[in-house]
């Protein structure tokens, strides 16, 4: 359902770009079939991956094919939306705006919106930064003052994001000589057997304390048994309803994304996570979402106190008129730094990667997230 939807709507861009940008043109026939050609193609992104790449979220196909056409469907998207903007805003001024045609309409538009698709899958694609974080909390445990955590999420490795990229995320994660580094999903789009080399630099990854993990939703949508196998044999920690003490006063607790429930796996639970911390520790936990809805699986509000969450999932938002939509379905939680009623401090880690299936980003640069905690 979810393939036959990412499927359908680029070809509904596509028409409304037929509508609000060739059709206003009033070029003539030949040249309003060829651009239509031409917006048609780049809509059939999702079809063609699946036909010849194998899937249309994760295809095997070369790496530069991958990002050409995810550029491509981008503008494409991007000239949807100036056009429709351009002729909402002729219709609300009762056409006191001119009507879209001539040189400037056929160049200067789609010149617009494939530099700006370009910049945005350029955003997309490039190496993360190291993103420091002062995080003050009352009474953290003095042995815990300066201590640093280093977060990595939504990685999103693949065919278009390849074992190059992998090997630079985990050299500057190491650069950053935190305490303890903690992954928080969504690492991997591809079967093992394919994409094992290209995230295998992952078990690199070094930390005083360790290197701790919860799954995303993307790891049950492909070969869930097969990335299991890799990470146990390369030493990565996936924590599932379950805690663990680095150091003294220090609990780590992590479950995993609420879409393990499709595949009959044990259903997240906070309070289950953090069961053995009774001493009073410093609770961080591990969660994919920033926020998820635990009555489907536990029957009760999730109410479990932690003084520090790390998620990711939401991708920053993605772009600024996009942020709003998918704060929607995160009960506003986005990007950045917040406080709820169980987390003294959560962070939504715009992600170290970005989802080829849609490769842009706009004033949303990807990141690894350093924290040192202080006493306040």
């Amino acid at each position: 359902m979810f393939k036959a939807i990412f499927g359908f709507l680029p070809f509904v861009f596509c028409a409304g770009a037929v509508f609000a940008f060739v059709r206003p043109a009033r070029m003539g026939v030949r040249a309003q079939a060829v651009w239509t050609m031409l917006l048609a193609a780049c809509a059939a992104k999702f079809v063609c991956f699946e036909a010849f790449g194998g899937d249309a979220f994760a295809p095997e196909l070369p790496e530069a094919v991958i990002w050409a056409w995810g550029w491509a469907y981008s503008g494409m998207c991007i000239l949807f939306a100036v056009s429709a903007a351009w002729q909402i805003l002729r219709f609300a001024t009762r056409g006191l705006v001119p009507q879209g045609r001539g040189p400037l309409w056929l160049a200067g538009v789609p010149a617009f919106a494939w530099a700006l698709a370009a910049i945005g899958v350029w955003n997309g694609i490039k190496a993360p930064a190291v993103k420091e974080i002062e995080l003050p909390f009352d009474g953290l445990p003095a042995a815990l003052d300066g201590y640093r955590i280093l977060q990595i999420s939504d990685l999103h490795v693949s065919a278009a994001a390849t074992r190059r990229r992998t090997l630079a995320v985990v050299a500057a994660a190491n650069a950053a000589e935190a305490d303890l580094v903690c992954l928080t999903g969504d690492y991997v789009d591809g079967m093992a057997s394919e994409q094992g080399r290209n995230l295998e630099p992952l078990k690199d990854l070094k930390a005083k304390d360790g290197v701790f993990a919860v799954t995303g939703n993307h790891e049950y949508y492909f070969d869930y048994p097969g990335w299991t196998a890799l990470y146990h044999r390369w030493g990565i920690r996936f924590l599932a309803n379950e805690c663990v003490f680095p150091r003294p006063g220090l609990a780590v607790g992590g479950v995993d994304d609420i879409v393990c429930g499709r595949l009959g796996i044990q259903p997240p639970d906070p309070a289950a996570a953090f069961a053995a911390a009774t001493n009073g520790e410093f609770r961080v936990f591990l969660q994919h979402r920033p926020w998820a809805d635990y009555r489907l699986y536990t029957g009760r509000d999730d109410t479990t106190p932690r003084d520090l969450q790390l998620s990711g999932h939401t991708h920053g938002g993605i772009a600024p008129v996009l942020s709003s939509l998918i704060g929607r379905f995160n009960r506003g939680l986005v990007r950045g730094l917040y406080s709820t009623g169980q987390a003294k401090a959560l962070y939504v880690s715009p992600g170290a990667g970005q989802w080829a299936g849609f490769p842009v980003r706009f004033f949303n640069d990807p990141e690894i997230t350093v924290f040192t905690l202080r006493r306040r």
